[in-house]
């Protein structure tokens, strides 16, 4: 990677690397590292979900006195998904620095969510070790801020999941099981299709990018009937896509 590429990125975190490695290792998506013998960012993605978690957690706990344990762990799964990791990676540009083989970047690769999600927690892994908690502290807070300042509203609770359960214990005392009713696309590029079922009734149907999006669209569906009739029926569901469910 060229010395001007790195060196807009650290422009961009206001910040100067003193182990470049680090931050190269950083950017290297696990297909670049299998081609070119580098390591992979996977082992500093692990360390960096641990400081996003806890900055997060602090944060909220902090600045969220009335919160109880249950809404500050729906908040803190909304800002560390990785819908909005990935959109915090977006913001800054690291699609345009991280590293991956040619076959994936032909597929659109740098762009994929859960590489920019993993690469943004490998960079604050790096940003940790090379500068400390205080730096990776304030580029967790400056860079997720807009999702810290939704998580004290309704928008961060798309956990759909969680509020079907809810409304049929309440209505019928069951529970909705999901069902994986169709795959389709290459294993990097997969759309699943999900059903909600209660008993013999489907309640609901959605498909995502992965098996949790669609069971979560598939509940958000239920929703959505549960509110225009007082009893689901085992009717024809239309596919819903939905790619803010929680992760």
């Amino acid at each position: 990677m060229e010395e001007e590429s790195l060196k807009k990125l650290e422009s961009r975190l206001s910040i100067k690397f003193k182990n470049r490695a680090t931050l190269l290792q950083a950017l290297t998506h696990r297909s670049a590292a299998t081609e070119t013998g580098l390591s992979s960012n996977e082992r500093l993605e692990f360390l960096g979900d641990a400081v996003v978690g806890l900055v997060i957690a602090e944060y909220l706990h902090e600045n969220y006195p009335g919160y109880s344990e249950g809404s500050l762990a729906k908040s803190k799964s909304y800002i560390v998904s990785e819908t909005t990791l990935a959109d915090a990676a977006q913001t800054l540009g690291l699609d345009e620095f991280v590293r991956v083989s040619p076959g994936e970047a032909s597929t659109g690769g740098r762009r994929r969510r859960s590489t920019l999600a993993d690469a943004f927690e490998a960079l604050i892994a790096a940003i940790y070790l090379d500068s400390g908690i205080r730096t990776a502290r304030r580029i967790i807070r400056t860079t997720l801020m807009d999702a810290i300042k939704a998580s004290a509203t309704d928008e961060h609770r798309r956990d759909f999941k969680s509020a079907l359960q809810e409304r049929t214990q309440a209505r019928e005392r069951l529970t909705p099981i999901y069902n994986i009713i169709q795959e389709e696309g290459r294993d990097h590029e997969k759309t699943f299709l999900a059903q909600a079922v209660i008993g013999d009734s489907i309640i609901g149907e959605g498909s995502g990018k992965s098996k949790k999006e669609a069971e979560q669209a598939a509940a958000l569906d239920a929703l959505g009937r549960y509110a225009l009739a007082a009893q689901p029926t085992a009717v024809a569901c239309p596919t819903v896509d939905t790619s803010e469910a929680i992760q």
